[in-house]
């Protein structure tokens, strides 16, 4: 969910963070998270039950691009030991867009601007294509994906202001 951005923060995040807690006494260090997700991408190798397999699956059936993003994103997953989910949501979209190969251009700002590097992470690499596509879009549909994309799913937590239409910013504890 994290990696394409397919969900919002509240539910990418808070039950795992709620577990981090609660299990730990807030305790728990950036490396832990890390090491919580080498294992489960281990263990996601190991669930090929032939020699090599689940590496062969790494090579073959994961386009390197969506390989390098996933293991890209362990950098921000571990922050949500002293992040809120929607700080470290924000912050991983933003790197998305920058590094986007080919470049879409500056990191957006206004009510799309969420939408649009949550599409880029879930296109990923027909991002292009689907931008232009959301741009097109009638007004009507935009701003309806431009609300939607832009809630948290968390309690009183939103977006930076400048990246979300106004009644999701005057609004952050409606459910996504």
């Amino acid at each position: 969910w994290f990696v394409q951005a397919e969900a919002p923060p509240g539910a990418t995040f808070t039950k795992f963070k709620d577990a981090l807690i609660r299990d730990h006494k807030a305790k728990i260090k950036r490396q832990d998270v890390a090491l919580y997700f080498v294992h489960w991408l281990t263990d996601l190798a190991g669930a090929e039950p032939t020699p090599l397999g689940g590496c062969e699956k790494f090579v073959t059936n994961f386009p390197l691009e969506v390989l390098n993003s996933f293991l890209r994103s362990f950098e921000y997953v571990q922050r949500i030991t002293d992040h809120t989910e929607t700080e470290v949501m924000e912050e991983y979209l933003k790197i998305r867009w920058a590094e986007h190969t080919p470049s879409v251009g500056p990191v957006p700002t206004g009510d799309s601007a969420i939408a649009k590097m949550r599409i880029l992470c879930m296109a990923q690499m027909k991002a292009e294509r689907c931008l232009q596509g959301f741009d097109e879009l009638s007004e009507d549909d935009r701003e309806l994906l431009n609300v939607e994309m832009s809630r948290t799913g968390t309690l009183c937590q939103c977006y930076s202001k400048d990246l979300v239409p106004q009644e999701v910013s005057t609004s952050p504890a409606v459910p996504a």
